[in-house]
Formats: C-alpha cells, sequence, structure tokens
C-alpha cells in the first residue's frame, strides 16, 4: 500500500482513499479529529511528488486568515513548496487585481454602524418605521423613543437584522428580491425596518464607490461571466466547506468554467456553525447533484476524542435528520468522558472543577458568549493575557483559555470547560428566536436549535480526554436533560 506521511503521521486507509483515487469532484465528509487537514496535505503532497500538478496550479481556499496561515506552514513544511492559499475575498481580491480591476473596500463593520445609527437617529425621523419599531418592541407609541433603544430585545433584533442582510446578500439577492418577501409578508413589521437599513447600507456604499465583502466576490464572480480570463488553476480544494454560501458557490463554479480544474471540498456538516455570517448548508448536503460523478469520502474515526465521547455526542446531534448520517469510531477508550456538574453557587464552582483536573494538563473554559466567563470568576482573582490565556491566583502553574465554542472550532485541548448549560435567554441554547424572519431566505425548515445544537456538539469535540460541563441545578438547558441518562455521562452535584 502507498505510504503518505503528513507532519510525522502515516495517513489511514481512509485518508488515503480521496487521495489515491483523485476523482475530478470529490466531497470529503470528516468527522470531528478525524484529520482532514493531513489529508489535504497529503493529497497536496502525493500530486506534487508524482508530478501530477505543479504548485501554481493549485489553489487552496478556507474562512479565515488563520486557517489559510496555517495551511500554507503546513503546506511548505510537509511539500517543500509554497501553493496559492486564499480566503474567498483574498482571491477575489487576487484576480481582480490581476485583471487591472479597480475597487475600494468598504469598512468591516458599516452593516453595523448602520443599524446602530437608523435607530439612534429614530429612523431618519420616519414615522411609518418608527410605528413599525414601536410594534416590533411591543412599547405604546406614546412612550418615550428611549424605551425601544433601552429594550432587553434591541441586542436581539440589531442581531436579527444583521444575520438576515448577511444571508441576503450570500445568497446573492438583490432590492427587488426584498421587495417581493415584503409583498408576499405585509403583516411583518421588522421586514420593512430590515427594507430601509439594507437601502441605507447599499446607497451609503454606492456614495463612497465602495464594496463589502459579498460584492466583491459578486463583481469578480460577474467579471468571469463577461470577460475572457486565463487562470492557473487545475486543482482547486475548498477547506471548511460547510460554511459555504451560494454567492461564494457561484464564484467557484465560474472559476471551474473557466479553468475546467478538479474540485475537491472537505468538510463537515455537524460543524456547520456560521449561518449567522452566511453559509447555506444546503449547499454541502447537495453537492453530489451540482457535478457530475461525484466520488464522496467519508473520515470517520477520531484521533482527538474516545469512542464513548464520540458515540454520545454523535447520538445528540443526529436527532436532527437534515444531516449526513456518520458512525465516528476511535480506538481510545475513557469510562465517562462527560461529566455533568450540577451547582447551586456558582460563585466557587470554578475554582471546584479545577482542582479536580491535574496541572500538566492543559484547559480550555468554553463559554456560549463572550461574556459568560464574567459570572463564573467575579469573585475569583485571575489575570488575562492578549490571547486570553487566563492564570488564575489560586492556579498559578495552570495553562488554561477561554474561548467562545465558535472561536474553538477547529482547536483542541487535554481538557475543556463547558460553561453556561442553563435554560435561559442567553444561555445554551440562547433562547433568542430568529427562525421566524429568516424563513424567508431559508432554503430549508429548520430543526429546532438546529444551529445551537450544532455548536454544542463542538463544544463537546474539543476535547482528547474529559469534558466537564456547568449545569446550574434547578434550571438545566433542555441539551443536558437530553444527554443526563446516557450511558458514557456522569452526574456529579457539587
Amino acid at each position: 500500500m502507498t505510504k503518505i506521511t503528513v507532519n510525522n503521521y502515516d495517513l489511514d486507509e481512509e485518508q488515503l482513499k480521496p487521495v489515491l483515487e483523485n476523482a475530478k469532484y470529490s466531497l470529503i465528509i470528516a468527522g470531528a479529529g478525524s484529520g482532514k487537514t493531513l489529508t489535504l496535505i497529503g493529497k497536496i503532497k502525493y500530486m506534487l511528488e508524482n508530478q501530477l500538478i505543479k504548485p501554481e496550479e493549485i489553489c487552496m481556499i478556507s474562512f479565515t486568515n488563520e486557517a489559510t496561515n496555517n495551511l500554507k506552514k503546513n503546506i511548505l513544511k510537509n511539500c517543500h513548496v509554497e501553493v496559492p492559499t486564499f480566503t474567498f475575498h483574498k482571491l477575489a481580491l487576487d484576480i481582480l487585481k490581476k485583471e487591472h480591476v479597480s475597487y475600494k473596500i468598504a469598512r468591516p463593520d458599516l452593516l453595523e454602524f448602520t443599524i446602530q445609527e437608523f435607530f439612534e437617529t429614530k429612523c431618519f425621523g420616519n414615522t411609518f418605521l418608527i410605528k413599525k419599531c414601536y410594534k416590533i418592541f411591543d412599547i405604546p407609541f406614546f412612550f418615550s423613543w428611549k424605551k425601544v433603544l433601552e429594550s432587553a430585545k434591541f441586542p436581539e433584533y440589531k442581531k436579527q437584522i444583521l444575520t438576515f442582510v448577511n444571508l441576503f446578500k450570500a445568497n446573492g439577492y438583490f432590492e427587488k428580491n426584498l421587495k417581493d418577501i415584503l409583498r408576499k409578508a405585509k403583516k411583518e413589521p421588522l421586514l420593512y425596518v430590515i427594507y430601509a437599513i439594507y437601502l441605507l447600507y447599499e446607497n451609503d456604499k454606492e456614495s463612497s464607490g465602495t464594496l463589502d465583502f459579498d460584492d466583491i466576490i459578486l463583481k469578480t464572480t460577474l467579471y468571469l461571466k463577461e470577460h475572457a480570463c486565463t487562470l492557473p488553476y487545475k486543482l482547486l480544494i475548498i477547506d471548511e466547506f460547510q460554511d459555504t454560501s451560494l454567492c461564494r458557490f457561484q464564484f467557484v463554479q465560474e472559476i471551474l468554467k473557466k479553468t475546467d480544474a478538479s474540485l475537491c471540498v472537505v468538510g463537515d456538516d455537524y460543524q456547520s456553525i456560521y449561518h449567522f455570517s452566511g453559509c447555506d448548508l444546503t449547499i454541502f448536503l447537495n453537492f453530489a447533484s451540482y457535478f457530475p460523478n461525484v466520488k464522496t469520502y467519508k473520515l470517520e474515526t477520531t484521533y482527538r476524542n474516545s469512542d464513548e465521547l464520540v458515540k454520545t455526542a454523535g447520538r445528540f446531534i443526529q436527532k436532527n435528520p437534515n444531516q449526513v448520517k456518520k458512525e465516528l469510531k476511535s480506538s481510545k477508550h475513557i469510562e465517562k468522558p462527560i461529566k455533568l456538574i450540577y451547582y447551586k453557587n456558582l460563585d466557587s464552582i470554578l475554582e471546584r472543577v479545577l482542582e479536580m483536573i491535574p496541572e500538566d494538563k492543559e484547559i480550555f473554559i468554553l463559554g456560549r458568549n463572550h461574556f459568560d466567563l464574567k459570572k463564573y470568576t467575579k469573585n475569583l482573582t485571575y489575570s488575562m493575557k492578549e490571547n486570553n490565556e487566563i492564570t488564575f491566583f489560586k492556579f498559578p502553574n495552570r495553562k488554561i483559555r477561554f474561548l467562545t465554542v465558535h472561536a474553538a472550532k477547529g482547536l483542541e485541548s487535554d481538557v475543556v470547560i463547558l460553561l453556561n448549560l442553563e435554560n435561559t435567554l442567553y444561555g445554551f441554547p440562547t433562547l433568542l428566536k430568529d427562525e421566524k424572519i429568516l424563513s424567508y431566505i431559508k432554503n430549508q425548515q429548520p430543526y429546532p436549535f438546529e444551529e445551537e445544537r450544532r455548536l454544542f456538539y463542538v463544544g463537546l469535540t474539543r476535547t482528547k480526554s474529559l469534558i466537564y460541563v456547568l449545569i446550574p441545578k434547578f434550571n438545566p438547558s433542555c441539551f443536558i436533560k437530553e444527554i443526563k441518562k446516557d450511558k458514557n455521562v456522569e452526574n456529579l452535584f457539587l
């Protein structure tokens, strides 16, 4: 059998198959901790060593600057050459630059700024919109506008508007599409506000001659459609494909038309957690319908988690039927790796859990929200460095890092402590509702807490050994009610 070594690890049979078969169109469904990065780099290494492709003919795409930088380093380390590696936006900008197409990029927080400005200026004096806002926030019209701005619902609605506009643009929709939605849903006051904010946002960019990230991808896609353009690529590899959007996918399709390149995508629908930024999971789920003779591969052996943990996490995540069924397995065994810690008093619970963990273990503390750590540490003495590395006064030799679950995706630690599994508005799952308004642009009916469920799955699978889940005894999350009787779960009352 062919042996391919990446980062001193030999690729296993599951990982070797998509590398050696080298299909024209391939989808690699990679479970948590199953070595997807090793597989991608193994594919590049094999093709380069066998002179099947030149480095400059490969286009590697991932979703964040951090991910692309890590891929670049790993490719250079294992293949001893540089391979073109981009985010979608950087690839679009690279094409525009080489084609001498001019552009100006809008400030990244412009949409958030526009939403805030709209409310702070009282809808720019538009009485119709002012009345809609009072209705949205369920506040009588004769009350002060300050009641709207100070409403507990205000952050929730700002987030819904931001998510709606991001999804709307990422799906390649324009003003006429939003007008159609408004005609169908005249009784939704929030849609009128969204429409007004969308127009303000688009007009602001037009007047300043700037483009946001989605505009840049749309502009590049249109350019590729309308102009003769020579691109060097013979192989496109897309990492984290579960997080792609329609406009990104259409961009890729235009590149393929121009180049007749092969396409290899890798991802895990169980870990699709960026819906708010425009990703459309249906593209991943329906990938085989877009191209002829698609080869699908599954990486189901995890090298991070114990078999007990992935079996429990798998049973939890697979309750949503709108996913690809996978059966992860591991040769690592740990009895009851999921520790549910029920507490009455949260003031000391974090220290009490830290006392249970050996000193030589690296620890992640994960929160659903950025502010989750504060309520568990308000009576504790600690310092925090720039990368969120924490040193507690009581545990000076500990290496601990705080991250949101979103930020921890793709990372791992010896031990994980997961905070905030309570049944509250900002608990886990969050009880903030956005399904109704987003249903006007979603491609399928949502499963209850669909993305929150995937987020919890990501949290569970960050650990290489044990995970301690902190739960208020008298108000547990609905997710805890689902898993507490599982055979691989231990319930502890502190």
